[in-house]
């Protein structure tokens, strides 16, 4: 996937987010409502493999650990080669904050993966479903 089609899918996902009406929005703070995170990483080039290796253990321990867990996909770009991309969904805030608290979340992101990162940025996205209605 190129960077064009994945800014095309992250912004229509985002107008789609803010055109929705006053109730769906309302519902979004919904603590029972999926959270659906984007991340995007960036990294040195000397540090890439050390990251996707601590990335793999970390998607690795959360798809074993965590039954909250729906996705947890890690992506590189071809055109971006010191990037990392990350695409988590989660049923809901309780099942992220297990994530979030996990021992091995703690160890792996908190004091390995983070001094690595030279830049990061963040979407907590709502998913919906083929009708267009939040879930």
């Amino acid at each position: 996937m190129n960077k064009q089609t994945l800014l095309f899918i992250i912004i229509s996902i985002m107008m789609a987010i803010s055109t929705n009406s006053s109730a769906q929005q309302s519902k979004m703070s919904n603590i029972e409502d999926p959270i659906a995170l984007f991340l995007e990483f960036q990294f040195e080039a000397e540090d890439m493999n050390f990251a996707i290796e601590l990335l793999t253990e970390m998607q690795n321990q959360t798809i074993e650990n965590e039954e909250g867990c729906i996705a947890y996909d890690i992506l590189l770009n071809d055109e971006e080669p010191n990037t990392i991309y990350l695409y988590e969904c989660y049923e809901n805030k309780a099942a992220l904050d297990v994530h979030n608290n996990a021992a091995y979340y703690k160890n792996i992101v908190d004091k390995q993966l983070s001094p690595l990162i030279k830049d990061r940025r963040v979407l907590k996205l709502k998913p919906i479903n083929d009708l267009g209605i939040m879930m």
